[in-house]
């Protein structure tokens, strides 16, 4: 009788375990939330452990393996991240390719780390921790990275990869297309390339009641302008309610940009900050297109990529607001 895929996938993470000398029973619990890869908690021995894997079917920006590799040179260059253990091919032991690392114990559930008592200190001093890890980011030098400079200019490259995306699912958003046709005619210059996290936002981090342990979620790395990622962070979508607080709904903008130059990062001007805000906008809506896509077609059906479907408006809105405000 054939194991059922939970079952392979446990005895593949125990044979990986045991070849690092980490003996004792596999025990593996899904854990929920990441539309776009699967993460596991990994029991095993008196420890714990993280799996993170592709699900069957789905295709991430940033393969596996180098994500793995960001990871571990985002640590060899003082950013707070987990150490990673093992990577495993596509048609390896995991089922689908997957990183097993290290268990960063902390909290990573926005609503909880905006509301729980607990984590008063933390927010406090999250702008401040969320600065300095971005500047450390953004200085890995780029030919360390493993990773392809953009075809053209960036950050018309960056505009074209989602609108390429977009067409591929051929769903008309007028709304999308708009901002597309804005942010083809208000590009700023060219800004020089970093290493960009490309989803650096909260619940891609992990706290504790003092602040940021580490950044996770490295699959839309890539290398393109940093205050992209300053804008994917000021994303309204990511305040999770707190609206009045643009840096990840738990501070204002000034003393996050205060931490990030003093690191090491260069201040922003408005009008580019404010571009990549509608830039993030864009892209999270394409995303809720994909992910529902994916539901829609049978290529993953899920009632979590079902309800980002219905998220659509939320940063169209976002979007045409800033559009207006920039005009």
């Amino acid at each position: 009788m054939e194991n059922s895929p939970e079952e392979a996938l446990q005895a593949g993470v125990a044979d990986v375990l045991a070849e690092q000398g980490r003996a004792g029973g596999v025990e593996l619990t899904r854990i929920p939330g990441g539309a776009s890869r699967e993460t596991w908690l990994v029991e095993a021995g008196g420890e714990r452990f993280v799996l993170r894997r592709d699900p069957p079917g789905s295709e991430s920006l940033v393969p596996q393996e180098g994500e793995a590799r960001l990871i571990r040179l985002a640590g060899e260059h003082g950013v707070c991240a987990p150490e990673i253990l093992h990577f495993e091919p596509a048609d390896g032991r995991f089922g689908t390719s997957g990183i097993l690392m290290e268990h960063v114990a902390g909290e990573s559930v926005p609503p909880r780390l905006l509301r729980k008592p607990e984590f008063e200190r933390a927010r406090a001093n999250l702008p401040t921790q969320l600065g300095e890890a971005l500047a450390k980011i953004h200085a890995i030098p780029v030919e360390e990275t493993g990773l392809e400079e953009p075809a053209g200019e960036p950050v018309g490259s960056a505009v074209e990869q989602w609108e390429r995306m977009l067409d591929e699912i051929s769903e008309p958003l007028p709304a999308v297309e708009a901002g597309l046709r804005w942010l083809r005619a208000n590009a700023p210059p060219p800004a020089p390339t970093a290493l960009v996290h490309g989803d650096f936002r909260l619940g891609n981090v992990i706290l504790d009641g003092d602040g940021l342990r580490a950044v996770i979620d490295w699959e839309l790395a890539h290398l393109g302008d940093p205050v992209e990622d300053i804008g994917w962070l000021c994303t309204r979508s990511w305040r999770f309610g707190n609206d009045d607080l643009p840096v990840a709904g738990v501070g204002a903008l000034e003393p996050f940009l205060d931490a990030y130059v003093r690191a090491g990062g260069s201040q922003p001007e408005p009008e580019r900050l404010r571009f990549w805000e509608v830039f993030g906008n864009l892209k999270w809506a394409v995303i809720c297109v994909r992910q529902a896509h994916d539901h829609l077609s049978g290529v993953r059906r899920s009632h979590e990529l079902a309800s980002l479907g219905r998220r659509i408006c939320e940063p169209e809105w976002d979007m045409l607001e800033l559009i207006g405000a920039a005009a």
